[in-house]
């Protein structure tokens, strides 16, 4: 279950970014190539936040569809091997793991 180190790493990154407050809302994009299950993910992710400022926040997965290009006669398509000339074909998109977007408020005083 390659979706917890994922997981960790979006925590991570986030506290990285977070110096005040509490994180509500945590938006990733996630690229279909990348073969990560988003609602894997977010079980993973409830787990990977626990006692950090990202406990209870939601996770919003966004996916960014594959986009293939041929390296010689330039037709996309969704496979790796181009169906007009055969050749291989180029990534444009769908390898993304993005921290897209983090809500955060700051905590109420005590």
């Amino acid at each position: 279950m390659h979706e917890l180190s994922v997981a960790l790493g979006i925590v991570k990154a986030a506290l990285k970014r977070v110096k005040r407050g509490r994180v509500v809302e945590v938006q990733v994009a996630i690229g279909e190539l990348t073969h990560i299950n988003a609602e894997q993910l977010r079980f993973a992710f409830e787990i990977a936040s626990r006692g950090t400022a990202l406990e209870g926040a939601e996770l919003k997965t966004r996916i960014v569809e594959a986009e293939l290009r041929c390296v010689r006669c330039r037709t996309r398509g969704k496979s790796f091997t181009c169906g007009r000339c055969g050749s291989a074909m180029e990534v444009l998109s769908g390898e993304e793991l993005l921290l897209e977007r983090l809500k955060v408020v700051e905590d109420a005083p005590r």
